[in-house]
C-alpha cells in the first residue's frame, strides 16, 4: 500500500518521463571483459559527473525511495572497481528479456527508470565506441538507437524525451547515432 507521501508525489501513477529518476540500467547481454564494462562506467561518470548507470543485477540491491525528502538523491549507480569475478546475470538474454526485467521492478519504491535503458554490445562498443539506448514502448516493443559510449549518462539525464521518434527516424533513415559530434 503506498504511503500518503507517495500518493502526493506520484499522483496519477509513476511516469518515468515526468517523475524522478535516479538510475538507468546498463545491461550486459554477452561475455564482455570486465575492463570494458568498467571503462563504460568510468567514461560516463567523467562525462556526467555522477554515477547514473546501474549495472543491471538484482533490483533488491537498490535502496527504496524515502517517504520524506523525495528531492534528495538516494541511489548511486554502479561504482568501480567491479569484482574481478563479476559476470552479468543477463548473459545470453535478449533486449526483450532486459525490458521484461525492468517491468518487474517495483515502482515507485525503486529509483530506476522503467522506460529507457542501455545495452553494452561487445562488437558495437569495440568497433564503433557506441552503446545501445533502448526505449520500451507502450505496447511492450523495444526500440534502440546507438549512442556515443561516453555520452550515455548525459543522454539519460538531459535528453528531451519527446524527441525520441525523430531520433529513431534519423537512425533508421540516415544512420545518425545519438549525441554524435
Amino acid at each position: 500500500m503506498p504511503s500518503a507521501t507517495e500518493d502526493l508525489f506520484f499522483e496519477g501513477g509513476w511516469r518515468d518521463d515526468d517523475e524522478r529518476i535516479d538510475l538507468y540500467a546498463l545491461f550486459v547481454l554477452e561475455d564482455v571483459p570486465i575492463a570494458e564494462v568498467e571503462d563504460v562506467l568510468r567514461r560516463n561518470f567523467e562525462d556526467s559527473k555522477d554515477e547514473h548507470l546501474w549495472l543491471a543485477e538484482d533490483y533488491n540491491s537498490l535502496p527504496d525511495l524515502p517517504d520524506i525528502e523525495l528531492d534528495v538523491q538516494v541511489a548511486s549507480g554502479t561504482s568501480r572497481p567491479l569484482n574481478p569475478r563479476w559476470k552479468s546475470r543477463f548473459e545470453g538474454k535478449t533486449i526483450q528479456d532486459a525490458a521484461d526485467f525492468l517491468g518487474s521492478v517495483p515502482k515507485p519504491r525503486k529509483p530506476l527508470c522503467k522506460t529507457y535503458f542501455a545495452v553494452l554490445n561487445k562488437m558495437r562498443y569495440q568497433e564503433h565506441d557506441q552503446i545501445l539506448i533502448c526505449k520500451i514502448l507502450e505496447n511492450g516493443q523495444v526500440q534502440s538507437i546507438p549512442c556515443v559510449a561516453t555520452r550515455v549518462a548525459l543522454f539519460f539525464i538531459g535528453y528531451e524525451r519527446d524527441e525520441w521518434d525523430e531520433s529513431f527516424s534519423r537512425w533508421e533513415n540516415d544512420g545518425l547515432v545519438l549525441l554524435a559530434d
